[in-house]
């Protein structure tokens, strides 16, 4: 069988590599980034069929599921490639250019909310209230101190981050009833 890409969509290519998915097209398709990836068995994230939508050009194949953003970004697959094709770039290029057409799941909406409010990407005040139930010392995280969440979102708020992800300055945490720095 003879694979004609002359035809394929070049844009989302040439958009990966200018976010940092420079070696894409190091990879010719052998699965080893697959075979390390620990959700790739549960989840619809398949590194290998993602480089290939890529060099494709498959860009709706690719940036309207939520497959990309369930990757841990381990960087397993970078470890395992042969061809040092990087495809966790990839997956991270793909990630900035489906949040700048607006496709982004909820939760990691959410997570990017907690991180900019908070200083965590989940809520932690359960954890806090137990330790205090146990006497156990106090938690000292980001959240714990409002300096650190200022530091936190001054550098947030010098990237487009807040654009992209959607982050909110009126935004409540769900379920626990969480202020930063009670």
């Amino acid at each position: 069988m003879k694979i004609v890409l002359n035809n394929a969509n070049k844009d989302l290519v040439n958009k990966v590599i200018e976010y940092g998915g420079e070696r894409v097209y190091e990879c010719f398709q052998c699965g080893m980034c697959a075979s390390g990836c620990p959700v790739a068995s549960d989840t619809d994230h398949k590194i290998k069929r993602t480089m290939h939508q890529v060099l494709l050009g498959l860009d709706e194949q690719i940036l309207d599921k939520k497959a990309i953003w369930l990757c841990t970004t381990c960087f397993m697959c970078l470890e395992r490639c042969p061809q040092n094709a990087g495809p966790t770039e990839v997956v991270f290029a793909l990630r900035r250019i489906s949040a700048e057409k607006g496709i982004i799941p909820e939760a990691q909406i959410e997570v990017a909310n907690n991180i900019y409010h908070l200083g965590h990407a989940v809520t932690v005040q359960k954890g806090i209230k137990l330790r205090d139930k146990v006497k156990a010392p106090p938690l000292s995280t980001a959240g714990s101190n409002k300096k650190y969440i200022d530091e936190i979102q001054k550098i947030i708020n010098l990237t487009n981050a807040v654009k992209l992800l959607k982050i909110k300055k009126d935004w409540k945490p769900k379920g626990d009833e969480v202020i930063a720095c009670d």
